[in-house]
């Protein structure tokens, strides 16, 4: 029978999503994952089996995470433009750099991981449709009481969105943190 576990695994995992969101996948070591989860590496080994497939679980927590907020944002009191406005200011802030922070993971991912690794392409799949068509929802709910405009369609526009708020995190690599959120706002208004 072996030994219990001496830690919280979502709380390594959480310390290990930082690691991974500052350095990257790629410039992310064995070392770094194991200071920052304060683990030995044969608990590392034994929790998690590799690094990909820490990884991949603390994207998933992240990619959870961002859908949640959204969620909360966009299903909340309001008119939809302003749930919408209010994501956006949300989403540039944090992904932007604009914070300080490191960007946005999943674009960061996409960058980096997707091209090359088909378990996180479709990962990123997914997942961006589930943002796309949260989006969509309140495009329409928008269309429906005259805030958006309606000759375009509610899933291009959130796809629109969804790419462009893509490209502002792409951007932020190079230390453009430009808020559009009123850009945006503009162009899906009526």
């Amino acid at each position: 029978m072996g030994r219990p576990r001496d830690f919280d695994e979502d709380e390594v995992v959480a310390e290990a999503l930082q690691t991974f969101w500052k350095q990257g996948y790629g410039a992310t070591s064995i070392p770094d994952l194991l200071e920052a989860m304060e683990l030995r590496r044969g608990s590392l080994y034994k929790a998690f089996r590799d690094k990909h497939s820490l990884f991949e679980r603390a994207f998933d927590d992240y990619l959870r995470a961002g859908r949640a907020a959204m969620t909360r944002v966009l299903e909340s009191e309001g008119p939809p433009i302003a749930r919408l406005q209010t994501w956006l200011a949300q989403v540039v802030a944090r992904c932007s750099g604009a914070e300080g922070g490191p960007g946005c993971l999943a674009v960061n991912t996409m960058v980096e991981l997707a091209p090359s690794d088909a378990a996180v392409r479709d990962r990123l799949a997914r997942h961006w449709k589930v943002v796309e068509r949260m989006l969509e929802r309140t495009m329409r709910e928008g269309q429906s009481v005259g805030e958006i405009r309606k000759d375009i369609s509610a899933r291009n526009l959130a796809q629109l969105v969804v790419k462009i708020m893509g490209g502002i995190a792409v951007f932020s690599r190079q230390g453009s943190s430009v808020d559009v959120t009123q850009t945006v706002i503009q162009l899906v208004s009526r």
